[in-house]
């Protein structure tokens, strides 16, 4: 599947009505359980409406960053969300998307349209330095397949840094066999401030809209 790879999938044909019910959904999940403010905050994260056909997931950051030198040293922890829409019609017919629904090209006029943003917390494992970051304004650029359960969509997105945005920084995000996003940005661009690792989290809500 895509962006939204999860261990929970729900298909959604009458999109408002279960969505504004369905307390599990991607916005109850990524709002209300994991707290991601709905605007105002880092990054502007504004409540995801799910008003399309198309994907849409939620899930943890959860990762462990090294230092300069290599050494673990920094604990990430927070939420992110993520979207595909102007997908395939007759595929979006499918309880889950398949690999035919999602163009993988680095054509932009045969991309789907992606969104991701994430907002999370660094702090040291000592617990000091606590500070936060938000990855937003995500453009897609090329999408792979590496097999049918893992995505790579590289692109480019703003990420907050010591709340100053740093805009077009590389970024490629991959959804690895339906349990994992893995996040990696430029180190050049941002100064290596996570380090030599990607940012890892777990997709944990997904949604297929049908109409």
């Amino acid at each position: 599947m895509v962006l939204g790879i999860a261990a929970t999938t729900t298909t959604i044909n009458n999109s408002q009505s279960h969505f504004d019910n369905n307390k599990n959904s991607i916005m109850a999940y990524a709002q209300q359980i994991m707290g991601i403010p709905s605007g105002g905050g880092f990054g502007g994260m504004e409540p995801q409406q799910p008003n399309q056909p198309g994907e849409y997931a939620a899930g943890t950051i959860a990762s462990i960053q090294n230092d300069k030198d290599g050494v673990p040293t920094w604990v990430l922890s927070g939420a992110w969300k993520g979207a595909i829409t102007n997908i395939d019609k007759e595929e979006i017919n499918r309880d889950t998307l398949s690999s035919n629904s999602i163009k993988t090209s680095s054509d932009n006029n045969n991309l789907p349209t992606a969104m991701f943003e994430a907002n999370f917390d660094k702090v040291m494992l000592n617990g000091a330095s606590l500070h936060e970051h938000a990855i937003y304004n995500f453009t897609l650029s090329d999408i792979s397949m590496t097999n049918d359960k893992n995505y790579v969509f590289n692109g480019t997105a703003t990420i907050s840094m010591n709340d100053v945005p740093i805009n077009d920084v590389p970024i490629s995000i991959k959804a690895l066999n339906n349990n994992v996003i893995s996040i990696w940005t430029d180190p050049v661009k941002i100064n290596n401030h996570f380090g030599n690792t990607p940012i890892y989290g777990q997709i944990i809500q997904d949604i297929v809209i049908k109409k």
